[in-house]
């Protein structure tokens, strides 16, 4: 687990190409430090961006990517959906590299977790075997509920 919250000094990350494919997006906050910075989230096959509102950016918000490979841990703070964190924080994913932990607040945050996993099971298929740590309890979605039957009358896919 990396203990540095502070995100590294650097150039903006490149907005996704028209090439590349946005798995998942959502709204959400980057902390850095006691500063919270607003805008996107995207996950593509390779990495995920961060890319700041426009109001974050004239404040001196830059655009962060973290390669898929460059990710060490993915952790859910708190560890189930039935803990707190110590002084009410709002619950964050925490996506650790070698250098910094990125602390990231998304409404659906075990949504967030489970597609994650979904891209990292997609490169395995690939020949891209590495996978990163997942810490977490009590997964609130579905997807990954071996007991989880779909109600083939709504419709549902398979």
């Amino acid at each position: 687990m990396t203990e540095n919250r502070r995100l590294p000094r650097g150039p903006q990350a490149t907005r996704p190409s028209p090439e590349e494919t946005i798995r998942k997006r959502t709204s959400a906050d980057l902390q850095n430090g006691w500063l919270g910075r607003h805008g996107n989230l995207l996950l593509t096959d390779d990495r995920l961006v961060f890319l700041p509102t426009i109001l974050d950016t004239a404040l001196g918000a830059k655009r962060r990517q973290i390669r898929l490979d460059e990710l060490r841990e993915v952790e859910r703070m708190p560890l189930s959906p039935d803990g707190m964190i110590p002084g009410g924080k709002r619950p964050r994913m925490i996506l650790h590299t070698d250098a910094v932990g990125y602390e990231f607040m998304v409404g659906d945050m075990d949504a967030w977790i489970d597609a994650l996993e979904v891209v990292y099971e997609r490169r395995a298929r690939r020949g891209q075997s590495y996978r990163p740590l997942f810490r977490r309890e009590g997964s609130t979605t579905a997807l990954f509920d071996d007991d989880f039957e779909p109600d083939d009358s709504e419709g549902s896919l398979r």
